[in-house]
């Protein structure tokens, strides 16, 4: 499956969830799908490019990720996410478990798939909260992040946390105007922001000493 839209993140501190709900609520915003945890464990090449694109502002980014929901384990979904600027073109493929392990699944997936011709080694796992919300004409979809934590692949045992909350709204490119417009005639405080909670979660973790 491939999904090509827009991405635009609003990044507010800690405990901002309420504040949030209330701005969509306000906007009228209904609710989309039953909150969930997300589970996402990174993968990146043996030098890091995917973290060095990201924090150098290059245009053409790219992401690679298995990421399932809640404890479904038995569901997982690997995620290659290439990104210019705000436009999003995301591939997601359904994985169908054969190995208990998940990382050795993982490699025995990339294997088949013939994905590892980077070389690439996994770095790191997150898990944050999301609540999924739709705009009154469904142009606009959003989802707000909470308890965003993070642990290393060699050492899960040791966790930190992103004092982050995030708004994102989600949309096709043909609906950017009317994006704007919205955002603009709402709200005076809100301002788009580059965001991965990948990079903050490896820059956070690092400081800390966590991949030594």
């Amino acid at each position: 499956m491939k999904d090509l839209r827009l991405e635009k993140k609003f990044v507010l501190g800690k405990n901002k969830e309420f504040f949030l709900k209330k701005f969509l609520l306000n906007n009228y915003f209904k609710k989309l799908y039953p909150s969930r945890k997300i589970n996402s464990i990174y993968l990146d090449t043996l030098d890091y490019n995917f973290i060095r694109d990201n924090i150098d502002g290059i245009s053409n980014r790219k992401k690679i990720r298995f990421r399932w929901y809640n404890d479904d384990t038995k569901n997982i979904f690997f995620e290659i996410k290439n990104k210019k600027n705000f436009v999003v073109l995301k591939t997601i493929q359904k994985i169908d478990r054969i190995k208990k392990n998940l990382i050795d699944e993982f490699r025995h997936h990339l294997m088949l798939n013939k994905i590892n011709n980077q070389n690439y080694k996994f770095v790191l796992k997150v898990s944050y909260d999301r609540s999924y919300w739709i705009s009154p004409d469904k142009k606009f979809r959003a989802t707000i992040d909470t308890k965003i934590n993070a642990t290393t692949i060699i050492n899960d045992r040791k966790t930190i946390s992103l004092p982050d909350t995030i708004l994102e709204f989600k949309f096709i490119p043909n609906y950017e105007l009317s994006f704007r417009n919205f955002i603009n005639s709402k709200s005076s405080y809100l301002r788009v922001q580059k965001y991965s909670k990948y990079v903050r979660s490896f820059i956070a973790l690092e400081a800390g000493g966590r991949f030594n």
